[in-house]
């Protein structure tokens, strides 16, 4: 998998006011979530961008250098401005090289579903990622499922998933991770009721039905011709 390099600088001051100022001098205040405790540090937004972009989508452990004292990591969360798209602060979780560790991983879907294929049907990823446990050196960058064999209506659950080497999934084994769907028919038009809509009167107002009272102020509808005597 992808490892990446960090470097990040200690910082003391903490609160909204700091954390303004630092984003304004072009950093990004973040916490190293670790066993000895938690810290504060301070990220440039340039490099981080570059981290983000050189990662992808992928799982990646990253090499932090805190101040010259390396360790390794994993970015655990990030929040973005919604408009600039700016980073706004980062959660980093310090890894034991050298004991098991539990990671969402992204899914990706590889191959053609047969449902999709031949009946003409939809696949979705519902689980965007699935909670892995190894030792960090057996960490994926994602976890790939065959969905070939996958038809309409069927689905692929967690427990199905062929786990890589020195991988277990501890999450729900019942829960959805792909499904194949039938493709939504286009809802027809409603048919028109013959006879459920009186046809307008010669002003533009509608005629009352048969058998029906005329309305306040109308005028009282013509008089039915004789039938004609045989």
């Amino acid at each position: 998998m992808k490892q990446l390099t960090l470097n990040v600088t200690s910082r003391a001051l903490h609160g909204r006011g700091p954390a303004r100022r630092l984003r304004a001098d072009g950093s990004i205040p973040a916490i190293i979530y670790g066993k000895s405790g938690n810290q504060s540090v301070a990220v440039a937004q340039e490099a981080f961008r570059d981290l983000m972009r050189a990662k992808g989508n992928a799982a990646s452990l990253i090499d932090l250098n805190v101040d010259g004292k390396k360790m390794l990591s994993l970015i655990k969360e990030f929040q973005r401005h919604p408009i600039t798209q700016k980073f706004l602060h980062i959660d980093i979780m310090e890894i034991d090289p050298n004991s098991p560790m539990t990671a969402a991983i992204p899914v990706r879907a590889i191959g053609e579903a047969h449902g999709v294929k031949t009946d003409g049907g939809t696949l979705a990823i519902v689980s965007q990622t699935i909670n892995v446990r190894c030792l960090p050196k057996d960490l994926p960058e994602f976890i790939e499922i065959d969905v070939t064999e996958l038809k309409v209506n069927e689905s692929i659950h967690v427990g199905e998933v062929k786990a890589p080497k020195g991988i277990t999934f501890p999450g729900d084994p019942k829960r959805v991770v792909i499904v194949c769907s039938e493709m939504a028919e286009e809802e027809a038009a409603p048919e028109p009721v013959v006879g459920a809509a009186a046809a307008p009167g010669a002003d533009g107002a509608a005629a009352p039905a048969a058998g029906a009272a005329p309305a306040a102020g109308a005028a009282p509808a013509a008089a039915a011709a004789p039938a004609a005597k045989k």
